[in-house]
C-alpha cells in the first residue's frame, strides 16, 4: 500500500477517534460535522428518533441549527424554532423567500407554497364546515357556505347565533336569562326556519 493509502486510513482512524472521544466526554446533541460526509452519520444514527433528535439539538443551540450535509449532495438546511424567525419567513416577509427553480421542479404540486398570505378567520371557516356537514347529514342539502368565495348564507349565521344563545343559557342561571328574555335584552332563543336562502326569526 502506498503513502496515500496509509494517509487515508490514518485520517479515518483519527476522525472516528475524535468522534468517539467527543461524544464520550462532551455529551452534546449536535452531530459532528465530518469531512466529506458532513453531519449525515449523526442523522442516520438517530433516524429512529429523528424528532427528538432535532428537538434536543435546537434546545442546545438556542433555537437555530445549521445542518451540513455531504459535499456531494444538496442537503444543507437551516432549522429554527425561533417564533420571530418563523414569523419573518412565513408571514411578514414571505415574498422575500421565493422558491428556487430546483425546489419548484421537485415540489411543483405545492405551487408557490402551502401558506396563504391572505388572513383567514378560522372560527368562521369551522362554523361553515359544521353547518354544511350538519345540513348534508340531516337534510340531505348542501348549502355550500364553504365555497371558495365564502358566500353570505343567512341561515348559517342564524344557526351560529342560535348556538351562542343556547350556550349562553346553559352557563347563566335560569332566572337571569328569563329576566333578560322578559326585558327583551341580551341573547334570546330563536327558532330558525330556512327555505331557499330566507331566514325567519321567531321569539319564544
Amino acid at each position: 500500500m502506498d503513502v496515500v493509502g496509509y494517509s487515508i486510513i490514518t485520517l479515518i482512524i483519527l476522525c472516528f477517534t475524535y468522534w468517539y472521544l467527543k461524544n464520550k466526554f462532551t455529551k452534546s446533541s449536535v452531530p459532528t460535522n465530518w469531512p466529506i460526509v458532513g453531519m449525515l452519520p449523526g442523522f442516520v444514527h438517530n433516524a429512529h428518533r429523528i424528532h427528538s433528535f432535532f428537538t434536543d439539538i435546537l434546545l442546545e443551540t438556542t433555537s437555530n441549527f445549521e445542518f451540513r450535509g455531504p459535499v456531494f449532495a444538496n442537503m444543507d438546511m437551516l432549522f429554527t424554532i425561533d417564533p420571530a424567525n418563523i414569523h419573518h419567513i412565513l408571514s411578514r416577509n414571505f415574498s422575500n423567500y421565493p422558491k428556487g427553480p430546483e425546489f419548484r421542479e421537485i415540489f411543483d404540486r405545492l405551487g408557490n407554497g402551502i401558506f396563504n398570505g391572505t388572513p383567514v378567520d378560522l372560527q368562521d371557516i369551522f362554523q361553515r364546515f359544521s353547518f354544511d356537514t350538519n345540513s348534508k347529514l340531516l337534510l340531505d342539502h348542501d348549502p355550500k357556505s364553504l365555497s371558495v368565495n365564502l358566500p353570505h348564507v343567512p341561515c348559517e349565521i342564524a344557526f351560529s347565533d342560535m348556538g351562542d344563545a343556547l350556550a349562553y343559557r346553559h352557563i347563566l342561571p335560569k332566572n337571569y336569562w328569563k329576566l333578560q328574555k322578559w326585558l327583551r335584552v341580551g341573547f334570546r332563543s330563536v327558532y330558525v326556519s330556512c327555505h331557499c336562502g330566507e331566514t325567519e326569526e321567531v321569539d319564544e
